[in-house]
């Protein structure tokens, strides 16, 4: 990474962080909804985690800590953020591993089974034949029981990718007061360029065509949702 990439990247994790603290995205009700569920679907056995899109993994970090996780790899595309992951995933007992790669390579190019693999606000970027791939590769590393927990933004049905960008960014200039003119520009003018977000029932077609039976969105905050993905257990 060069100098201006490593200042362009801190600019922009600045501005995610200012994200997270203030809440906008619901992070905080998502990182308690994905706590009760390890704790619910765990409770008697470890479990092995894949992380994709893993950021600096300070939310999961504290979750995973008192959990009874086994092994955690996580999986993501900025060695700066993987750096901080290292540090972050320090509290955890288990064997950690972090990759440099793109989520889609990671899933495709091992083998290893997962109890749950988990992505929180990346697959988004994936277009639409590629989030096919994706539910289909992250099928075929879940172990029998496994489940896959997918956290994003997702388009109301009727709204086409113009009309969502324009909403979305009219309520962050509108409602993110804690972010400058500039920021607010900045995750607009990414979002426009690289978020491909896909309505709910698009979602758990793909997943279903994929394989998995057992479809059902936790939790939902205007564009943000988490769904849980698995098999019908009762044909395991």
């Amino acid at each position: 990474m060069s100098k201006q990439q490593s200042s362009d990247f801190f600019d922009s994790w600045r501005t995610y962080r200012k994200v997270v603290d203030a809440n906008y995205m619901y992070h905080a009700q998502f990182r308690s909804q994905i706590e009760a569920l390890l704790l619910s679907e765990f409770s008697d056995h470890p479990f092995s985690l894949l992380d994709l899109g893993c950021g600096d993994a300070a939310i999961l970090a504290p979750v995973l800590a008192a959990a009874a996780v086994s092994y955690y790899e996580g999986v993501d595309l900025s060695e700066t953020a993987l750096e901080l992951a290292a540090q972050n995933l320090k509290i955890l007992s288990c064997p950690v591993l972090l990759k440099h790669r793109d989520l889609l390579a990671a899933l495709n190019d091992g083998d290893r089974q997962f109890d749950v693999i988990q992505s929180s606000f990346a697959v988004h970027h994936l277009t639409t034949d590629l989030k096919r791939e994706f539910f289909a590769a992250a099928a075929n590393r879940l172990s029998d029981r496994g489940i896959l927990l997918l956290t994003d933004v997702v388009r109301e049905e009727d709204e086409s990718l113009p009309v969502y960008y324009q909403r979305y960014c009219d309520w962050l200039r509108r409602d993110w007061s804690e972010l400058s003119t500039q920021e607010c520009d900045a995750v607009c003018d990414h979002l426009t360029h690289y978020d491909h977000p896909e309505t709910r029932s698009r979602l758990e077609e793909q997943a279903r065509s994929a394989g998995f039976t057992d479809v059902a969105e936790l939790a939902r905050f205007g564009w943000h949702s988490m769904f849980r993905f698995g098999r019908n257990r009762a044909s395991l």
